[in-house]
């Protein structure tokens, strides 16, 4: 009986959403000139934690498992976010890319605990090669 009031307490503590009005890399599609193919891919695979808006599932209204999501998606926007990215300076920006490249290259992205759910944003070969192709293009024009 306590564990149940316990977790019906816990569920009027929510978590602040990640929404903004501004579709996810949508600034940062704009300033580097992103074609629509890596865009797809960006936004199945990366946005959701790598952006100012995310796409929430409907057990995000479970807490702790949206506490959980908050502190992923919040962990994911501090190491990168496409939404600000433009905002940054040309010597960060090149030092993103290149950790970009370097996490694609070593399959270190997305993460194993998103792709559990999510398993459409495993990248398949194909994609993989056109993020590299899109980052490389812009480290070296």
């Amino acid at each position: 009986m306590v564990l149940l009031a316990v977790l019906l307490v816990m569920q009027l503590v929510r978590p602040q959403k990640n929404k903004s009005p501004i579709p996810a890399g949508k600034v940062f599609v704009d300033t580097f000139k992103v074609d629509e193919r890596v865009n797809t891919i960006l936004a199945v695979s990366c946005y959701d934690c790598h952006s100012n808006s995310t796409a929430y599932p409907w057990y995000s209204e479970i807490q702790p498992v949206g506490w959980l999501m908050a502190r992923h998606v919040n962990d994911g926007r501090e190491k990168l976010n496409f939404d600000e990215l433009p905002g940054y300076g040309p010597r960060r920006i090149r030092s993103k890319f290149t950790q970009i490249i370097r996490q694609v290259e070593a399959d270190e992205m997305p993460l194993d605990s998103y792709l559990w759910i999510h398993g459409n944003a495993r990248l398949d070969e194909e994609e993989r090669r056109a993020l590299l192709d899109y980052f490389n293009s812009k480290l070296n024009p």
